[in-house]
């Protein structure tokens, strides 16, 4: 019985800290989109200084448009990344929390296995492999933290199931 107390308590703990672990890589996903989007926009803010009056205001119009769109779409990655966080730390607590955050969180963990395999083009160019051997090692650690906590979720659902029957 106090075996399984202290198996339980581990999980937890590990909830709690992939729980914010999650947190943590979702800001540096939104990092990641922004600096993707300032490395390779050098065609997308170039102005054309002939261009008419009219043609100008089109074209900051449309920047501003996709600039709002990247703002957004990290916003809502973030938040994605917080509700799975937060639910599954609130879990490890044995506070009231979303279930969907686990099916949500296996979802994110494909879709960064899957992520992965992109890596595979990159790594043949020879002037960003630092760069990118430090992007699959930030993934890596991602696709770790989101396992541990599938793993630890389920644990912490069995473990508390059997100790109430006791």
């Amino acid at each position: 019985m106090n075996s399984e107390k202290a198996l339980l308590r581990r999980h937890e703990d590990n909830l709690n800290v992939c729980g914010m672990g999650i947190i943590i890589l979702g800001a540096w996903d939104v990092l990641k989109v922004i600096m993707q989007l300032l490395l390779e926009s050098k065609e997308m803010f170039q102005f054309d200084l002939e261009a008419t009056e009219e043609e100008k205001a089109i074209t900051l119009v449309v920047l501003i448009a996709i600039i709002a769109i990247f703002i957004l779409l990290s916003a809502l990655i973030f938040l994605f990344h917080v509700y799975i966080g937060r639910n599954a730390m609130k879990e490890a607590k044995g506070q009231p929390f979303k279930k969907g955050y686990f099916v949500w969180a296996v979802i994110l963990l494909v879709l960064s296995l899957l992520g992965t395999l992109s890596y595979a083009d990159e790594i043949k160019e020879a002037e960003v492999l630092s760069t990118t051997i430090a992007s699959i090692i930030v993934d890596l650690t991602s696709i770790y933290i989101l396992a541990t906590l599938v793993i630890s979720s389920r644990k912490v659902k069995a473990l508390r199931a059997e100790l109430t029957q006791e």
